[in-house]
């Protein structure tokens, strides 16, 4: 499960990433956000087609959707690990929860997408890294 504050671009990029780069593997992934209801934002969508991974059909989901019982691997993509305390905490404790603490593009790119790509690229390379742990 790749977490983030609104399920709308960092966790989307992981879970792009996540089917594209498992291969035959049976790897399963989700993502949300800890407040749903938002969409996925079109830069998102662009650079990773420009990576050609497509994730045009993907969806916002809550959290609240979920259950964390569901899960083995827990990964919060924005460093949103201190807003799942409280109710929240079981998701913390499933075997593997990491906090990637990536950037958020929409609050810092300059309008050239290059946020986008940076942190695009920053998530391919922590999924490799997460998919050698799993596979």
């Amino acid at each position: 499960m790749f977490l983030c504050n609104h399920n709308s671009c960092r966790s989307q990029m992981a879970d792009g990433w996540l089917r594209s780069l498992r291969g035959n593997s049976s790897v399963g992934v989700a993502s949300a956000g800890i407040v749903g209801g938002t969409a996925v934002k079109e830069g998102a969508i662009t650079v990773m087609q420009e990576a050609g991974v497509d994730i045009s059909a993907y969806t916002s989901d809550a959290m609240a959707d979920f259950k964390p019982e569901d899960f083995d691997v827990v990964i919060s993509c924005c460093g949103c690990g201190s807003k799942l305390d409280g109710d929240k905490e079981a998701w913390k404790q499933r075997p593997v929860f990491m906090d990637w603490n990536l950037d958020d593009p929409p609050a810092i790119d300059p309008g050239d997408l290059s946020a986008y790509r940076r942190v695009r690229d920053e998530s391919k390379a922590k999924v490799w890294e997460l998919l050698k742990t799993v596979v």
